[in-house]
């Protein structure tokens, strides 16, 4: 597991050794967050905003970004308190064998040390707390998960209410032999008049390496997936005829087999069951942290960022 892997799992701070005068800047059930807890914790995240995504925040952004964030550690400690009290926290034995995975892909001490610092994380001891927070939070959202069921009407339900995002266009099912001259194409075209298989002759001359070896086969695809010329041609087809002429394009030319139509439609419920089941369950888990968030006295106190 990479440095930057693990970084992306944790979620909230937990009580860091600050010293006294470190302004409190929420409180969460018994648990206090301090100003420098938080300032990791939101360096962390603007760092891999500007490193994912390219951003870059002006100080007045920053400053507004940094009160909603706020809210979102003291929420996310309110769940951490929870995993502990359910008896998920993480033992030491955890937190040191993933610390210990990240460092086996350094090749010392010193270099996985500064990568933290690199990283924005001043020490070990910071870096165990950010993994033992992670590993918790998510051994109690694992939990969460495995304990919901759902039942059959409600997969169906919601199938029949979103039923329009599983809509599918009209498919066109083609195959193609490319070469790279128009001549060889005519000598194609004439053996396939001859009787030879379509397939067959895709393995043995065709340049397009990704469907060669399946006998030319390029599935089944809507209108706009392939160049113009090429759709143009396909779609001019009726099923089981191959092209009669070269279609010539920016990669050769080719012998096109138009081989079924699929109508428009929507994907099957059970094609789209397990998609389904895992929109009920994350919904339902949305709302139970929702729930215990709420639930958690929590006080925010942005005047000291």
């Amino acid at each position: 597991m990479k440095l930057k892997h693990l970084l992306f799992l944790i979620t909230a701070l937990g009580s860091l050794a600050v010293a006294q005068s470190d302004p409190v800047v929420a409180t969460v059930a018994n648990t206090t967050i301090t100003k420098s807890q938080l300032e990791l914790r939101f360096g962390l995240y603007i760092r891999d905003s500007e490193r994912q995504n390219g951003l870059s925040y002006s100080e007045e952004a920053l400053a507004a970004l940094k009160k909603r964030f706020l809210e979102l550690v003291a929420r996310e400690r309110a769940i951490i308190l929870k995993a502990e009290a359910a008896g998920f926290a993480a033992s030491k034995d955890d937190v040191q064998a993933a610390v210990a995975e990240v460092k086996a892909d350094f090749d010392s001490e010193e270099a996985f040390t500064q990568a933290l610092k690199e990283a924005g994380i001043p020490s070990l001891e910071v870096y165990h707390t950010l993994v033992y927070e992670a590993l918790t939070y998510n051994a109690y959202l694992e939990h969460l998960l495995k304990q919901l069921k759902t039942s059959e009407p409600a997969l169906r339900l919601l199938y029949l209410v979103s039923k329009s995002q599983f809509a599918l266009p009209k498919r066109y099912c083609s195959a193609h032999i490319l070469v790279d001259t128009a001549q060889e194409a005519y000598q194609v075209i004439a053996r396939l008049g001859k009787g030879e298989k379509f397939a067959d002759l895709a393995r043995a001359l065709s340049k397009d390496p990704g469907s060669k070896e399946e006998g030319g086969d390029l599935g089944c695809e809507p209108r706009g997936t392939f160049v113009a010329p090429f759709e143009l041609a396909l779609v001019a087809l009726q099923p089981g005829e191959s092209s009669k002429v070269p279609v010539k394009t920016e990669f050769g030319y080719h012998i096109i087999l138009l081989k079924r139509v699929e109508a428009a439609g929507f994907q099957g419920f059970e094609e789209v069951r397990a998609e389904l089941d895992q929109t009920i369950r994350n919904s339902a888990v949305y709302r139970l942290l929702l729930w215990i968030e709420k639930s958690t006295p929590i006080q925010l106190f942005p005047e000291n960022l």
